[in-house]
Formats: structure tokens, sequence, C-alpha cells
């Protein structure tokens, strides 16, 4: 029952957003259709396009989040959705599932155009190919490290952005089970906000007094990645080129993660107020 669930809200999500990425894929086909024009300020104006998309999408994402788990939890839909056969630990873990898929998808979305849209501008534009050269010498000049280790902070990065998107999805999901909560709810959708904006602040104020007392780091350096607590030993690394990542963040996210999901969960079977 837990796999048609989570089914469902694919299918859910895909109609409400499926409109935006039909939006983005044309963007993406004029772009390429105009690689074969000269029309200089069509280029720029498909390339500008597909990027606005891509960010309108990541918006409309989290927006569908929001009300889309509101409707189907707390709203009309959720006194059907409340008498399902099947464990409140398991609609609370199917909306962040498939909520978390589509946000991941997103941020996927920015990501393939802005590389789609430099590789285009730096394989068809000769002016483009030498500004990236030019920027990529400048910081070889500051003494800033090599691509490898650019390539790997990236990628790391990118895993970590992903992680924390996914995160901030059960973040989202607490705000709005506490938002129809008495006396909670008064607020409406502005308690969402408000509720969120608060979690927020608070595990980031606790995740900054964590790194002051243990700061865990990733270090990254052409010879690999190695994870560090010694602070002298970074900064001489640094120093050498090496790029660093503040991790404690990370750990103790995941661990609040764990604890809101929870949370979550006994909230929405004790102290539900559906509409």
């Amino acid at each position: 029952m837990t796999g048609k669930l989570i089914k469902h809200d694919l299918i859910a999500g895909a109609r409400r957003m499926g409109n935006i990425y039909l939006a983005a894929f044309i963007a993406c086909g004029a772009m390429l259709l105009s690689a074969f024009l000269k029309s200089g300020f069509l280029r720029f104006l498909c390339s500008a396009a597909v990027i606005v998309i891509a960010f309108i999408a990541v918006i409309v994402t989290f927006v569908s989040v929001v009300f889309g788990a509101n409707k189907s939890l707390f709203g009309r839909e959720g006194y059907l959705t409340q008498t399902l056969p099947v464990r409140t630990s398991s609609l609370i873990f199917s909306k962040w599932l498939t909520s978390s898929f589509w946000v991941l998808i997103s941020y996927a979305l920015v990501a393939v155009a802005f590389v789609g849209v430099f590789v285009y501008w730096t394989s068809e534009n000769q002016d483009g190919a030498e500004i990236y050269d030019m920027i990529y010498q400048l910081l070889q000049g500051f003494g800033i490290g090599a691509e490898s280790i650019y390539q790997k902070y990236l990628i790391v990065s990118a895993v970590i952005g992903l992680f924390n998107a996914c995160i901030f999805v059960m973040f989202i999901l607490f705000a709005i089970t506490l938002s129809n909560i008495r006396p909670f709810h008064r607020l409406g959708s502005f308690g969402v906000i408000l509720y969120l904006m608060l979690t927020v602040a608070v595990i980031q104020g606790a995740t900054y007094g964590l790194e002051s007392l243990c700061d865990v780091t990733l270090l990254i350096q052409e010879s690999g990645i190695t994870m560090l607590v010694d602070q002298a030993a970074i900064s001489n690394a640094v120093q050498n080129g090496a790029l660093t990542i503040g991790f404690t963040g990370v750990y103790f996210k995941a661990i609040v993660t764990v604890f809101l999901y929870i949370l979550t969960v006994q909230l929405t079977e004790t102290k539900i107020n559906l509409k």
C-alpha cells in the first residue's frame, strides 16, 4: 500500500508541475534551434529564457510542496488521506520522498540549464570561451586551487546542496503540520512561513554553535578528499590551494531531520486539526 501511495503522490506532483517542465523543454529546444541562426540577440534571449524558467521551476516546486501537502494531509482531501489503510509514518514518508524527488528534479534542471548554456556559449561563441579562459587564468594568478580541485568541490557542494534540499522539505512538512494544530492554526497560511522561518533559524543557530565547538571540515585537495578537525592542518592546506567545506552542519541537520520526522508523525496522529 505504501508503494501505491508513493506512486499516487508522484503522479499528483507531475500533474501540478507538468506545465513548467514542458515550458523548460520548449525553451531548451528553442535554444538549440537558435544555434543555427546568426542572431546573437535571439540566442541570448533563448539562453536567458532557459535560466529563468529553471529558477521558476524551483519556486513552483516548493510552492507545490507546501500547498500540495497541506491540501492532501490537512485540507478536504485529508479526511480521505487520514483514513487510508497505511500508518501515519508512511503518509509522511511518502510526502517527504515524493516532494524531495520533485525538488531534486527542479535543482537538476537548474544545474543542467547552467551547464547547457555554458557549453552552448563556450562551444559556439569564441568570445565566451575566451572569457572562461581569462577567468580561470585570473584565479590561478591569485593562487586559487587547480581545476581538479574545483571539480571535486563543485561535485561535493552539489551533493550537499541536494541533501540540504531534502532536509528542507522535512522542515516544510513540520511547519505545515504545526500550522494545522491548535492553537498554532490561527495564523493560517502565514503560520507556515513563520514556523518554517523559526525552525530554520533555531536549527541554523544551533549549527553555528556546534561548529564553534567542533568544526568537522571536509578538505578538498588534488590528492583527494579528507575530513579533518585540526585547524592548523586545515589552514596550512588552504594556503597551498585546498578548498574546504564545513561538515558539522550536515551531520547535525541529518539528526534533527530524523527527530522532526518522528515529531511530525506524532503530531499528525494525536494533535491534527482537519479543516
